[in-house]
């Protein structure tokens, strides 16, 4: 019980945070939305997801993990599809600075956002699972 809690926290977390920076994901300010997504993305990145990486386990060493990525991104195209919890769209990210590294303003498909914002939860949770 208390890794499955565990997970869900970590899950909403890394909603929460994507959906801050991100500004193609978005989710909706109702809590019982939000806590289905977060129920979701659990069911998706600790149950769903460990059983496509074995299955696919020989394409993941031979691509260097980049078959996983792909998996997650199809997993979550189709939660934002189907179960319309969570809207992706194309966004337009105005540029920056982070640690003397300027970035441009450049237009993010919605495509190349379902790949941003699955690889964004994805390092959130795995970097909160080392941390606790």
């Amino acid at each position: 019980m208390k890794k499955i809690t565990r997970m869900l926290i970590f899950s909403a977390v890394a909603v929460f945070l994507t959906s801050l920076w991100d500004k193609g994901f978005i989710v909706s300010s109702n809590v019982a939305v939000f806590l289905k997504a977060a129920i979701l993305v659990t069911a998706t990145y600790y149950f769903i997801a460990p059983l496509c990486k074995l299955i696919l386990l020989p394409l993941n060493i031979l691509t260097l993990g980049l078959i996983s990525l792909a998996v997650y991104s199809l997993i979550f195209f189709f939660l934002g599809h189907y179960f319309s919890l969570v809207d992706i769209r194309a966004w337009t990210f105005h540029g920056g600075t982070f640690l003397g590294l300027t970035l441009g303003k450049m237009a993010i498909s919605q495509l190349a956002n379902i790949f941003l914002s699955s690889l964004s939860i994805s390092f959130i949770i795995n970097l909160m699972e080392h941390i606790v």
